[in-house]
């Protein structure tokens, strides 16, 4: 059977509002006609006939794990239904793990750039501390080829996560044949390596956030699933901004609207743009300015990563700020790459939104 001839079929998960529970469906994706349809497994009734996707679905977006937007329901797939969906798509689901110590630290964009650039997606990202030397020797472990003195310095480390077909192998391929090779970073060779480096480095790490003097930017679900992550976080490195802390988040409907309330009557697009803010995951940084003697760096960097950022409109940006983050990954005044923070008394309150509110109950679902 073709590709585009199969019937792909999901558990889907929806959180019912109103009377506060999880519902579950049979959801089928027709890749031929890239029509869906849906049945409720607690009655057994259709409960969606055959419908078009909506322009902003592709095909690549159904996978376990993945959030959909689908008739104003914020549907996560969270199980194969059938063994020939499992067996088709799992080889395209394999997950592997790339840590980089805090030598390569401000080398993120760049490497993720490189795996983004093989058919790679970004499914997860942390940065972190090592604590203390039993943490620093369990990370050793792990990294054995990373030196040891590296692993012990009070910088931060970043952890990644990336999904497609045959992405251990090859991800070790592509980091073990550039420039980045012995000095500093380390992928896993294997399956059960890479659940040990997940398990390790991914879940329930301390975050490195300051929580002062600092703004907010927050990569957008589009640019996840476009790969731009890479191209975006070095953007922001390159021009002399501090990435001090950031995380792969997943925001429930409810929690975008709060994030965005501020923006609800003023804005005319705010509805669409909380449908963006949960359709995937999001990449949230703490972006701070290097020191300035004299100068107060927390309201300076809010101002001038604002004006980096460039305007809202994607148009506006690419005539009046053609460098700018959205005028240069941007698609139009919804898609825009990139959130951050309007006002300078907003700035500290919009990363302690995601870096100590959020992240106290974060992980994303993928390693078994």
């Amino acid at each position: 059977m073709e590709v585009d001839e199969r019937v792909l079929g999901f558990v889907a998960e929806w959180f019912d509002p109103h009377p506060q529970i999880i519902k579950k469906y049979l959801l089928k994706f027709y890749c031929e006609t890239c029509e869906v349809e849906m049945k409720d497994l607690s009655t057994n009734r259709k409960f969606l006939k055959k419908t078009k996707i909506p322009p902003s679905l592709k095909s690549t977006d159904f996978f376990v794990g993945a959030n959909i937007l689908l008739l104003s329901r914020d549907l996560k797939l969270i199980d194969y239904a059938d063994t020939m969906t499992r067996k088709f798509l799992e080889d395209s689901d394999e997950r592997t793990v790339c840590v980089l110590s805090p030598a390569l630290y401000d080398s993120m964009g760049v490497i993720v750039k490189l795996i983004e650039s093989a058919g790679f997606t970004l499914v997860d990202m942390k940065s972190t501390s090592l604590v203390d030397m039993e943490d620093i020797e369990s990370a050793a472990a792990l990294m054995q080829n990373v030196d040891f003195n590296d692993l012990a310095r009070p910088e931060p480390l970043v952890a990644m996560s990336f999904r497609g077909a045959n992405s251990i192998v090859v991800t070790h391929k592509i980091i073990n044949s550039s420039s980045f090779a012995g000095i500093g970073v380390a992928c896993p060779s294997n399956v059960e390596e890479a659940t040990n480096f997940a398990n390790f480095f991914l879940k329930q790490r301390p975050s490195t956030a300051t929580l002062e003097e600092c703004t907010c930017c927050v990569i957008k679900p589009h640019a996840i699933t476009e790969r731009l992550v890479g191209s975006i976080i070095d953007n922001v490195i390159s021009h002399g901004f501090v990435v001090s802390a950031i995380q792969m988040f997943r925001l429930e409907r409810a929690a975008a609207a709060e994030f965005l309330e501020v923006y609800d009557g003023v804005v005319p697009e705010y509805k669409d743009m909380v449908d963006e803010m949960c359709s995937g995951p999001v990449v949230a940084m703490e972006i701070r300015m290097k020191p300035i003697e004299g100068c107060d760096s927390g309201e300076k960097v809010v101002e001038t990563f604002r004006c980096h950022a460039g305007p809202w409109d994607v148009n506006m940006a690419k005539e009046l700020c053609s460098k700018s983050i959205r005028a240069l990954f941007g698609r139009d005044r919804i898609r825009n790459a990139v959130h951050c923070t309007d006002l300078p008394k907003d700035g500290v309150i919009e990363v302690e939104y995601f870096f100590k509110i959020l992240a106290g109950c974060h992980y994303i679902d993928g390693w078994k």
